[in-house]
């Protein structure tokens, strides 16, 4: 499960949550908050390796990822005390909700990128200005809300608000927002452990197959497959276990 987690990170640029949550409540029997937690303890040992990899290879803009991730901190610890509130049937619909329509949207733009064969698009806000500065750290602060709430990295908002509001290649998305994941997912983890939902057990096996399934998973990325074709296997997985999670929270 680490491994697995651990590719579709460094492959995808996101924590990988988003596959583990599901994982521990069907496979481990684990309670939705206590899976969410467990998760981002998860997520903060994966992506450090995969993000090294992605600024070796010149896919870090670090400007940009030290203005997400001020307020990404602030609103993972925010999120982590909102979980607590929320049933857990209702966290694993809305978890699938969201899911779903970050699907359809990234999989809508690979396909009318593949369509008109585009360069890639200027910036509709710039980061590198006070006012688009600001709103870069907002972005971070919903990201961070969503990945204490939810127990995932917050890749799956900060990638199409990059590729799709900042302008960037999909490859260059995927190396900020591993970036950023590191102290989000550490801000996330450390409410979580205070409020005694993670098993840090079952997380320290599952970082020791993620990690080096993150570095496979980055060189594969950044060698191997184009930009388009991530952005489609982006929105396919996406969408898939956010159809699946959706469906768990109706039943449930």
């Amino acid at each position: 499960m680490g491994v697995v987690t651990g590719v579709l990170s460094g492959l995808l640029g996101v924590g990988g949550g988003f596959v583990l949550v599901p994982m521990m409540v069907y496979l481990l029997g684990m309670n939705q908050h206590r899976a969410h937690g467990t998760s981002l303890a998860v997520i903060s040992m994966v992506v450090l390796s995969s993000a090294i990899f992605y600024s070796r290879h010149g896919h870090v803009d670090w400007l940009v990822a030290m203005e997400m991730m001020i307020g990404g901190v602030v609103g993972a610890a925010i999120g982590a005390k909102v979980c607590t509130l929320i049933c857990a049937r209702r966290l694993r619909r809305l978890f699938g909700i969201l899911m779903i329509l970050v699907g359809l949207r990234m999989l809508y733009g690979a396909a009318w990128a593949y369509a008109a064969h585009p360069v890639v698009a200027g910036h509709v806000i710039s980061p590198y200005h006070l006012w688009g500065g600001l709103m870069v750290v907002g972005i971070g602060f919903i990201t961070g809300i969503l990945s204490g709430i939810f127990g995932i990295g917050g890749g799956i908002v900060m990638i199409p608000a990059m590729v799709l509001l900042l302008g960037f290649a999909q490859k260059t998305a995927q190396g900020i927002s591993l970036a950023v994941i590191i102290p989000v997912s550490i801000s996330g983890a450390l409410i979580h452990s205070r409020q005694g939902t993670v098993r840090w057990g079952t997380a320290v096996w599952l970082g020791v197959g993620g990690i080096p399934g993150g570095l496979i998973g980055a060189r594969v990325a950044n060698l191997e497959v184009s930009d388009l074709a991530l952005r489609g296997m982006f929105g396919v997985l996406t969408l898939v276990v956010g159809i699946l999670m959706a469906r768990r929270g109706s039943s449930a």
